[in-house]
């Protein structure tokens, strides 16, 4: 780290203000650990509502990366019958709507 110096009567507050630390030194496994404990600090501080949106939002730019292929299969690894359903809905006019009267569909 280099070398600095302070005012000689300088407070604490000044002297922490005046320490630069840089991460040449760190290793790569270092660098993963300091990123896992920050990762579980951002999320230790998030609602329910946060990470919903943050786990739709990482699936979200995944789904839309895929090939219509790559997307079929994912979607059928999750469920073998959703894929036709999700492909109906895009591709009606009027799409299914779930049936909320309690006979079938």
């Amino acid at each position: 780290m280099p070398e600095q110096s302070a005012r000689q009567n300088a407070t604490n507050s000044e002297l922490d203000a005046k320490q630069i630390l840089t991460n040449s030194g760190l290793t790569s496994t270092q660098r993963n650990k300091i990123a896992e404990q920050f990762a579980e600090i951002v999320v230790d501080g998030m609602d329910t509502k946060d990470l919903l949106r943050y786990v739709f939002a990482d699936m979200m730019d995944h789904f839309v990366s895929l090939t219509a292929d790559e997307l079929e299969e994912e979607v059928y690894n999750h469920d073998e019958e959703l894929w036709e359903e999700l492909v109906d809905n895009v591709t009606q006019q009027y799409p299914k709507l779930p049936n909320t009267f309690g006979g079938q569909s």
